[in-house]
């Protein structure tokens, strides 16, 4: 059981607005009105930030300086909002976050130059977080081919369903890769090494976890769109509906207790806040 103390956001907080300042004053530096409204816009809204509070919480446990940490937050959440950007394009999604899609708002191009102007900031982010960070840099292209890799994936499910194992190699891939990133760059950054294996397990394992919720909260809608759902995957297997959601939690559950256990070995109690992440999870679905 995670003991993350809630108190501890009050610093989180405040590192996350210093985060917020950094992430605009890379992007908004241009003439490109367009572009900088679109960015803003994007930006404000009522996300989680949970990558980014995984890289703080984690990098402060280990004794990373305020600075340092605040980079990796920001570089993770660069990735992760390009991403955003660029699925919602290529999914068609017109909301995001409660309002209007930022492409569905200004256009398509604009959120695509938007997208990509995020991803080359994430890598100037974490190149300058540190005098040595070429194993970061490396690390961050490795966790954005694999994205890559599973949104490519995703996008051909209607011409190419896949088996159990497809599905949780593109939930792997797609949501593992960012959600393993922040625990990763933070072992890397603090030198521990032998406790790099255990960020990307738990990462990746809650990455599925939270992919098979969000999935048996959209089976309909992902049915009809004929988008990749574990429910439709289970159904391939000659489930019906109720024991392909019965089979779909007893998965989720097993990747949550995997999050969780190798979240406990990581060292300084740096996996406390996705254990935490994992206990709301496990009772939001239960």
């Amino acid at each position: 059981m995670s003991t993350y103390d809630a108190q501890a956001d009050i610093k989180i907080e405040a590192l996350l607005r210093k985060m917020d300042a950094l992430i605009l004053n890379k992007l908004c530096r241009t003439d490109a009105k367009k572009l900088n409204d679109l960015i803003i816009y994007h930006f404000d809204s009522n996300a989680s930030c949970a990558r980014a509070r995984l890289a703080l919480t984690a990098g402060l446990a280990l004794g990373l300086s305020d600075n340092r940490c605040i980079a990796l937050a920001a570089g993770c959440e660069l990735i992760h909002n390009a991403s955003l950007l660029h699925d919602d394009i290529q999914d068609g999604d017109t909301q995001r976050r409660g309002k209007e899609a930022a492409w569905s708002r200004f256009d398509k191009s604009t959120a695509m130059c938007a997208g990509t102007l995020m991803l080359s900031a994430a890598f100037d982010t974490i190149h300058q977080s540190q005098p040595d960070s070429h194993r970061l840099v490396s690390h961050l292209h490795q966790r954005t081919a694999d994205l890559i890799c599973g949104q490519t994936l995703d996008l051909s499910y209607a011409a190419q369903p896949v088996n159990l194992e497809g599905y949780l190699n593109i939930a792997t891939l797609k949501s593992g890769s960012l959600l393993a990133l922040p625990l990763e760059l933070v072992m890397i950054a603090s030198q521990q090494n032998n406790a790099l294996t255990d960020a990307t397990i738990a990462g990746q394992s809650f990455a599925v976890a939270y992919q098979i919720a969000d999935d048996l909260n959209d089976v309909h809608d992902d049915q009809t769109r004929g988008t990749c759902n574990i429910i439709s995957v289970l159904e391939q297997l000659h489930l019906d509906k109720t024991l392909a959601t019965t089979e779909a939690m007893h998965v989720m559950q097993t990747h949550l207790l995997k999050a969780e256990t190798h979240a406990a070995q990581l060292p300084a109690h740096s996996g406390e806040f996705l254990m935490s992440l994992c206990g709301k999870l496990s009772l939001e679905e239960a």
